[in-house]
């Protein structure tokens, strides 16, 4: 399938997992209000790190093995792999949830949210049957699309149904976990097939220490990706995070969108990276770093321009507080892109997990050394704060690395310096209209977010249009030759 289909499907994808969270969202914040909406999300926030270490760095390191395989068109090895894969998460999920009940009936805070957390254990005993890497191997987004919307239909029927009051915040959190479970057990339900069952041929001894490695690594990012909440509800408590999760939530939604290119892209730029072909590694990276300039700096310039009327509209006027907590985050977006990419998409597929690895412990020890300080002064602000600079300081230190491996890549090219020169542009001509001249405020919150969103994007694209940019001009002749 080609990459445009691919991308169609996983945007659709993007598209459908984001709406459902802007439309269930706004109802859920009112409905628990930041107080309850936070006992669930610290709760999710400290399973986070349960839920990694059941999957045990599996889908990462199964993107790469099972690319491979297919590369060289060696299916009974794909098989092999791909089983292997599914049945040391299943041992790991079974661990996982074991650990997760001994921690939470030792720890008083955890113990006082006991039913919760067994809530989100059902989650981490199936994270084993998460076998996304294999559909995106495979290249089938359409199935992974088609299964998601299924899901998230019946969940907004659920939602809608049964949560009316702040006590209900135990059910949200079922209906966080259900979904989930649902989908993966119909994952692996469908692809059966797959599975090699002759046991005596494979060879689980030979992943241990590559999925240990890359395990560190993921868990390591999952530390710093939700230690800043798990932080805020011990040092400070559950509405900060019910206000912090609001600010979150909101990057969190298109923080995919930027990515989606990079998810459709992964097993082209392994098989080229096995095959040693520098010109097709190259032209798969200038694709996402183009992309993610091209997207991500619109985006990053109009969360922060409209993080009042979005936190409004998507959370209501008890979560005003989140509003410059966003701001604060939202510049770490584009750098948190591309550092994830440099690390999933061409470090690891070059197999520098161990550097990787001790990148992601530097940004533990940062992340937490700023939460340490900042949070008992700043408190949510604060930890927006330590999530932005740890953000930025690890993508810089992923890119200096790739340019180590790839010494003639070029990371800021012309094209890409404009884009940022566009933004700017952008933003201070929207910010002076809607500021300065409030000509945008005229019709509510709503109508705020058109105007807004529709002037900057006219500034930009003129001022991409007017530097030429190259990657702007191959889009449209695509759509040209399309129609």
């Amino acid at each position: 399938m080609s990459v445009s289909k691919n991308y169609f499907y996983n945007v659709m994808l993007i598209i459908s997992n984001t709406i459902f969270p802007i439309i269930t969202f706004p109802y859920v914040s009112r409905i628990l209000m930041p107080e309850y909406l936070g006992k669930v999300y610290f709760v999710q926030g400290v399973v986070a790190y349960f839920l990694i270490l059941a999957v045990l760095g599996v889908p990462n390191y199964g993107i790469r093995e099972l690319s491979r395989a297919k590369s060289v068109k060696d299916f009974d090895e794909f098989k092999k792999i791909y089983t292997e894969m599914l049945v040391m998460s299943i041992g790991s999920s079974i661990m996982s949830l074991i650990l997760m009940v001994i921690v939470v009936n030792l720890y008083g805070k955890f113990a006082a949210e006991k039913l919760i957390f067994y809530i989100f254990g059902i989650q981490v005993l199936f994270e084993c049957f998460q076998i996304n890497h294999y559909f995106i191997v495979q290249e089938n987004h359409k199935r992974r699309l088609i299964r998601s919307f299924v899901i998230r239909i019946l969940s907004l029927g659920f939602l809608f149904t049964f949560i009316k009051k702040p006590s209900d915040y135990y059910l949200y959190a079922l209906l966080l976990v259900v979904p989930e479970v649902i989908a993966r057990i119909i994952d692996v339900y469908t692809e059966r097939k797959q599975i090699w069952w002759n046991w005596a041929e494979l060879n689980f001894r030979r992943h241990y220490k590559k999925t240990l490695l890359i395990f560190l690594y993921i868990f390591t990012i999952g530390i710093y990706g939700s230690i800043d909440s798990t932080m805020l509800g011990i040092m400070v408590g559950d509405t900060e995070v019910g206000l912090y999760t609001a600010a979150v939530k909101m990057n969190r939604m298109v923080l995919p969108v930027i990515l989606s290119l990079a998810t459709v892209l992964s097993p082209r730029i392994i098989g080229a990276i096995k095959n040693k072909d520098k010109d097709k590694i190259y032209s798969n990276m200038d694709l996402f770093i183009n992309f993610a300039f091209f997207m991500g700096i619109p985006v990053t310039a109009l969360l922060i321009i409209l993080a009042p009327e979005l936190t409004i509209l998507f959370s209501g006027a008890r979560f005003e507080g989140s509003i410059l907590t966003m701001q604060i985050m939202t510049p770490s977006l584009i750098f948190l892109a591309i550092g994830t990419f440099m690390g999933g998409q061409v470090m690891l597929p070059n197999d520098k997990e161990r550097e990787i690895l001790y990148i992601s412990l530097i940004g533990v020890f940062i992340n937490i050394g700023l939460n340490y300080f900042m949070i008992p002064t700043l408190a949510r602000n604060g930890a927006a704060l330590a999530t932005l600079i740890t953000e930025v300081v690890i993508s810089l230190v992923k890119i200096g690395r790739v340019k180590f491996i790839y010494a003639d890549y070029k990371i800021m090219t012309k094209d890409r310096l404009f884009s940022v020169l566009s933004g700017v542009l952008a933003t201070v001509a929207v910010s002076f209209c809607h500021y300065r001249l409030d000509i945008f405020s005229l019709y509510g919150d709503f109508m705020t977010l058109i105007f807004v969103g529709s002037f900057f994007m006219v500034v930009y694209l003129l001022g991409l249009l007017l530097t030429k940019n190259k990657f702007l001009f191959e889009g449209l002749s695509y759509i040209k030759k399309r129609s």
